[in-house]
């Protein structure tokens, strides 16, 4: 699916200058008649259905390079361990995630609602030892005195970490609206399993305080601005890992986190053709560094290395919304149907992933 969808979108994008020609007079404001702002109708309910695909192979390192995901290990000296021989890793992991969203309209103005996740991830492995203790035992050293699982692709899935919360519109004219977003995420997902090295859990499992605020501004000609700010304040909590190097560390121990706070913003421009919307976004995604505490004083220093994330991603996306037909009495409820295309174009301790959107949207 990820190698297809950029010539699906381009097909698409394609199409937008076929059906220009019979584009509607006077659509509604892009905010709305595109959902998204994911404001409910007075007394009604609005949901949205968003499956996403992702996968990646490599990761920008702390010095903001693209590299392999396996840079670092892929052939390691195994002597650095005190074994003989080298280390060949090949991992790839891909993503299947679903989150549905669903509010109600308190007012025109205010919305209460929640939103579900739910992820798949498969992590793809393939490893051997060049020469020395060999592969087979390398093997038994990792599920023997580590303690380990046996190091093999791995499937791991799950409910996310969901969210309750409100959005309030507190500003409204015919050209341009403003929304005030506050919730909180409970943190439900599973811990990480500290036995296996390649799982990777459906979310953090860290409860977060959310705040975000977003601007919608017609243009004119067709042309709109879309502004997004998000910040997530993430609480401490407990989690069971091995505090030091997990090559070298065999024992689990009860540590004190606390995730690096968080922001998120977007600014994207689009233009409509009649039913259609198509446009551009440039993401920007920045964590602070992790924390790790030891009631028994044992150095998590490891745990905290290179947890400072920043990602730039570009996002192309195609819309089609059927609430203009649907007010006029052409169908029979409103939908509309949105896919996106997002790259990590830069970034530092982030993966270089590519995400596939598709989103379906529609109220009752």
């Amino acid at each position: 699916m990820i190698e297809i969808a950029p010539r699906l979108l381009s097909a698409l994008l394609l199409s937008l200058v076929i059906v220009a020609a019979t584009a509607s007079a006077e659509p509604l404001p892009a905010a709305s008649g595109y959902g998204l702002d994911g404001m409910a109708p007075d007394g009604r309910w609005a949901t949205r259905l968003t499956l996403l695909r992702n996968g990646y192979t490599t990761r920008f390192d702390n010095a903001k390079d693209r590299v392999d995901l396996d840079a670092g290990m892929n052939g390691l000296d195994l002597a650095t361990l005190g074994l003989a021989g080298t280390l060949r890793l090949d991992t790839s992991v891909v993503t299947e995630y679903a989150e549905l969203m669903f509010g109600y309209g308190v007012t025109g103005d205010l919305t209460v609602g929640a939103i579900i996740p739910y992820a798949r991830t498969t992590t793809k492995v393939r490893f051997s030892v060049d020469g020395g203790i060999g592969t087979a035992w390398l093997q038994s050293v990792l599920t023997g005195p580590l303690g380990y699982r046996p190091l093999q692709t791995t499937r791991s899935e799950g409910i996310g970490d969901p969210t309750m919360g409100m959005l309030w519109r507190f500003s409204k004219s015919d050209i341009d609206s403003a929304i005030l977003g506050l919730g909180v995420r409970f943190g439900m997902a599973r811990d990480d399993d500290p036995n296996n090295l390649v799982d990777i859990p459906p979310g953090d499992g860290s409860t977060d305080l959310r705040a975000r605020l977003e601007y919608f501004r017609d243009l004119g000609a067709g042309f709109d601005l879309h502004l997004l700010g998000e910040y997530f304040w993430q609480l401490e909590d407990n989690v069971r890992l091995r505090p030091g190097n997990p090559l070298t560390t065999a024992t689990t121990e009860n540590l004190r986190r606390k995730l690096g706070n968080y922001y998120e913003h977007d600014i994207e421009l689009g233009k409509r053709f009649g039913d259609w919307r198509i446009a551009g976004t440039w993401h920007r995604y920045r964590e602070a560094a992790d924390r790790y505490t030891s009631s028994i004083g044992t150095d998590t220093s490891y745990l905290s290395a290179n947890t400072e994330t920043l990602a730039d991603q570009l996002r192309l996306s195609v819309a089609w919304s059927g609430v203009d037909a649907w007010l006029n009495g052409k169908f029979a409820a409103p939908l509309i149907v949105k896919l996106e295309v997002q790259d990590a174009v830069r970034g530092r301790n982030f993966v270089g992933v590519r995400d596939v959107y598709l989103r379906l949207s529609t109220f009752f």
